[in-house]
């Protein structure tokens, strides 16, 4: 829970494209972000552009001790996106690197989905220890998102931002509720569930 009061201003670092700034917490939204965690759901943050809505969420994983998971939608964005990435391109040139080997590498093996799938903000929001065990084994897997100092994912958990959701097509929130409902969801061309682990009590 946020054990702070309102107007508990707290300094955000530098993260990746993110500046460094400083955000201070209102009463609603600290009501809000400790209710979202007591019903252990989603938290929809609506208000004008540039009125705090994502430094909100940054914000709130500093004071909790989480890991910071960002994702920004578009209008092309789809649900899966948030799950995990497919990359076919880099299959596809894989295979005709192997092709001009001419039978010297275990072509099956290395052309097994495993090693084009990457996780996806989801995913690492989950599980981070499965999803930090895929992207090592995927060739085209981004980094894995930044977390605080001394973190540790069986006890720190993560916050995650869906941005600008309002521009995605209807068919992306649609596509999440079954996942955000259940905490889990299928990687078919894995044949394995990911499913959100249980915070450890400290």
């Amino acid at each position: 829970m946020l054990e702070i009061k309102p107007g508990h201003t707290t300094t955000l670092p530098r993260v990746g494209t993110w500046p460094e700034t400083r955000h201070v917490f209102d009463e609603a939204s600290i009501w809000a972000v400790n209710a979202a965690l007591a019903a252990q759901r989603p938290l929809l943050v609506r208000g004008e552009p540039g009125s705090g809505k994502s430094q909100l969420a940054r914000a709130a994983a500093k004071e909790l001790g989480r890991a910071f998971v960002p994702a920004v939608v578009h209008s092309r964005s789809e649900s899966q996106d948030l799950l995990f990435c497919y990359d076919a391109v880099c299959r596809l040139g894989e295979a005709q690197a192997l092709a001009a080997s001419r039978g010297q590498v275990d072509v099956r093996a290395a052309l097994a989905p495993v090693r084009f799938v990457s996780p996806g903000p989801l995913w690492w929001t989950f599980d981070w220890p499965s999803a930090a065990a895929q992207a090592k084994q995927c060739l085209s897997a981004a980094r894995p998102p930044e977390r605080p100092k001394g973190w540790q994912p069986k006890t720190g958990g993560a916050v995650l931002l869906i941005d600008e959701i309002d521009k995605a097509e209807a068919d992306l929130p649609n596509g999440l509720l079954e996942t955000l409902g259940n905490g889990a969801f299928t990687v078919p061309l894995l044949g394995r569930s990911v499913g959100m682990r249980p915070k450890a009590p400290t």
